[in-house]
């Protein structure tokens, strides 16, 4: 049985390229793109030639690509769709074939343009410093003994950095990552026939646990510009929580006024934080704007328990509710003001630190993968050029059909 899977099994190699990316939704976790998707599979010569026209022939043989009108009405193809489309696509599918040079095989390209909305899992740990994935992912109808789907080898995949609508909100990184992988049975029916019932029977003796489809994962990645949430967001929270330290200049006979601006500036702060949250989907876990925002609520509900315990011990050692200057009691008071000052700056040492060490270092990551990916492709141009160079006896020839994303 296996012979007979490996006999019926077809290569499909895809090469896709981001036309066009453009709002990114953060709150509903979906982003518009414009993308072309060229999948290309080798196909018999002998059958194929005698379904295409003499002239067709001729053009074949010389090296060039012809278009096939509607070819996929009346012959085999991978059936490919998008797993992650929301919504209806606008596409566009047309069908060439060409000889490939290196191993002189025939194989047809089908040429698909896809315009819609896209489903992505937003990672918002490190919210507003995160790098996020925009994918697309490509599979098809077939099971993987049938379809296999794997990145071009010859044709990189792609993203064009100059039509993206976002630049304001994101900056768009120029490599791109591809990811194979395997998802598990679900049954289509389709209407085709005798090539049903083949795959009917096919199935029965397959084993179901290794029924699964086959998935190919193109990803582009954007980093947020997170300047805006720097001042309306950190700013504007370290700001309310300072003020609660000027509380502390108050003397502690208006200890009661204390109380009062701590639990003024403590629902001030909160009523921020729902308002920033906003902006958010409904996640499972904080982001690093939610720890900061809550770590200062946290500090703030220090500060009106302490001035509650103040009030307390004054209460207890005085009569009339006035602390001279040298009592006790007013370096009992400075002393927790130093405490808390201290605890508050050890705090923003420790943010800033993680801060480079964890966001900032991950988007230093991508910039090195944009230079890595930009000397694979410098090889790959000048590797061409090389082989160019060898074939025409030292003529410079450059491969106008080869381009690069």
């Amino acid at each position: 049985m296996s012979s007979l899977l490996s006999d019926k099994l077809t290569i499909v190699y895809v090469r896709l390229v981001f036309l066009r990316i453009g709002e990114i939704d953060t709150l509903t976790e979906k982003y518009q793109a414009h993308a072309s998707i060229e999948s290309r599979w080798s196909v018999s010569s002998e059958k194929f030639l005698s379904d295409i026209s003499t002239i067709n022939q001729e053009r074949l043989m010389n090296g060039k690509s012809i278009v096939l009108e509607k070819y996929g009405e009346s012959h085999w193809h991978p059936q490919l769709y998008i797993e992650n489309a929301l919504g209806d696509l606008k596409e566009q599918i047309k069908y060439s074939a060409k000889i490939n040079s290196k191993d002189k095989k025939i194989y047809v390209c089908e040429h698909r343009i896809i315009k819609g909305l896209f489903w992505e899992k937003l990672e918002l740990q490190h919210f507003p410093n995160d790098v996020q994935d925009l994918s697309i992912s490509v599979t098809s109808m077939f099971f993987h003994n049938r379809v296999l789907l794997v990145p071009d080898p010859d044709h990189h995949s792609g993203v064009n950095r100059e039509a993206f609508v976002d630049q304001q909100e994101w900056s768009l990184y120029e490599h791109i990552d591809t990811e194979e992988r395997f998802i598990k049975e679900f049954l289509f029916r389709t209407d085709y026939g005798d090539e049903d019932d083949d795959d009917d029977d096919e199935m029965k003796n397959f084993d179901k646990e290794d029924r699964k489809r086959s998935v190919l994962t193109t990803t582009c990645h954007v980093a947020r510009q997170s300047q805006y949430f720097f001042w309306n967001g950190f700013c504007l929270i370290l700001l309310i929580t300072l003020v609660s330290f000027c509380a502390f200049g108050l003397p502690l006979q208006y200890v009661v006024n204390r109380l009062q601006v701590s639990c003024t500036l403590l629902l001030t702060s909160i009523s921020f934080r729902w308002t920033v949250n906003r902006s958010l989907p409904t996640i499972s876990y904080l982001t690093s704007l939610d720890k900061y925002g809550i770590l200062c609520i946290f500090n703030l509900v220090l500060h009106s328990t302490w001035h509650s315990m103040i009030s307390v011990i004054i209460f207890e050692q005085t009569t009339d509710f006035r602390v001279a200057k040298n009592s006790w009691i007013v370096y009992l008071d400075r002393g927790a003001f130093g405490v808390f000052f201290c605890s508050f700056l050890v705090l923003h040492i420790l943010m800033i630190l993680w801060l480079y060490c964890v966001p900032l270092k991950h988007r230093k990551q991508m910039r090195q993968k944009d230079s890595q990916y930009r000397t694979l492709i410098v090889q790959k141009m000048n590797g061409n050029e090389n082989q160019s160079f060898a074939i025409t006896e030292r003529r410079n020839v450059f491969d106008h059909n080869f381009t690069v994303m």
